[in-house]
């Protein structure tokens, strides 16, 4: 069966674009040309890109669903768009830069509905590789404050040490399956009931943390999350936008919320925190006088408005 199955749909595969014609068009080749013996439809919410994405998206696959919100909702609001148009019982939300090399779908679809009682499952990911075929980050630890705190001077010890230390758990994937806290959100397959259940994303972020929320939430109404490595798809990882400075400012006013809503408890330590390391973002010589007080400016605003 394929994307269009008038009968039933097993997986409503989703993307969100911006300005990403090239790859998004990439991976959609990469879905229809690996993915055999699935019922699914595919659904792309474009975040109104100016390169022409819809007219090509269009062009090359008329039978893909383009919803235009005629504005960049961002990663969250633009997903809960898609899934609240999709037909299928599962979700599959997918980044526009990844490729799939395999029946991924079809081996995730499987998997899922078989161990989804068993094991509770919320978000299933699977491994995911760069383009050399090497692992990469496919899931992890909930951030929490104290892991933050203890996090940023470990990283500036590794930097002159050249060592590798965190309070993040480090994953080899090597199982079949391994429970982890929270699926990264470049490939995350979860039934649409429990996407609903939640709510979905929440809206009030826009890029960022968004996936990491949505876990911690079902996480807490008994769901377990989990990455399989009986299949792999390729994350090109940052294809879609470069590290700039509105990109370092969405990154962290994100983060802020997720500890607000989430670690609420602490945010006061978190917020003292941040005030007490403010000289030290003026050392990220990477960035200019500038964007490093634009970056201070723009932290110190969001946690006060919390």
């Amino acid at each position: 069966m394929g994307e269009s199955d008038i009968y039933t749909i097993g997986v409503s595969v989703i993307f969100v674009n911006y300005n990403s014609t090239d790859m998004l068009i990439e991976s959609i080749r990469s879905v229809k040309r690996h993915t055999h013996h699935a019922s699914y439809e595919l659904i792309v919410v474009d975040n109104a890109s100016s390169d022409g994405s819809v007219e090509a998206i269009r062009e090359s696959f008329p039978i893909v669903k383009v919803i235009e919100p005629n504005e960049n909702l961002g990663f969250g609001r633009a997903n809960n768009l898609g899934a609240k148009d999709a037909k299928g019982e599962y979700l599959f939300l997918l980044n526009s830069d990844t490729l799939l090399i395999e029946n991924s779908i079809k081996k995730l679809y499987d998997f899922y509905i078989e161990n989804e009682e068993k094991l509770h499952i919320g978000v299933l990911g699977c491994t995911l590789v760069d383009k050399d075929l090497d692992l990469i980050h496919s899931g992890g630890d909930f951030p929490t404050i104290w892991r933050y705190i203890f996090d940023n001077p470990l990283r500036v010890l590794n930097k002159i040490f050249k060592t590798n230390k965190s309070t993040f758990k480090k994953f080899s994937y090597n199982d079949t399956l391994t429970k982890v806290d929270m699926v990264t959100g470049a490939d995350m397959f979860l039934s649409k009931k429990s996407f609903d259940k939640v709510g979905g994303f929440d809206e009030r972020f826009f890029l960022y943390y968004e996936e990491t929320d949505m876990e911690y939430k079902l996480m807490k109404l008994g769901y377990s999350h989990y990455i399989t490595n009986i299949t792999k798809i390729i994350h090109l990882e940052g294809g879609s936008m470069s590290y700039s400075n509105w990109k370092r400012k969405i990154v962290q006013n994100s983060q802020t919320l997720y500890f607000k809503l989430n670690h609420s408890k602490f945010f006061l330590l978190y917020a003292l925190y941040e005030f007490l390391i403010t000289p030290i973002r003026f050392l990220q010589l990477k960035y200019s006088f500038k964007d490093n007080l634009d970056f201070v400016r723009s932290n110190i605003k969001n946690i006060s408005n919390l």
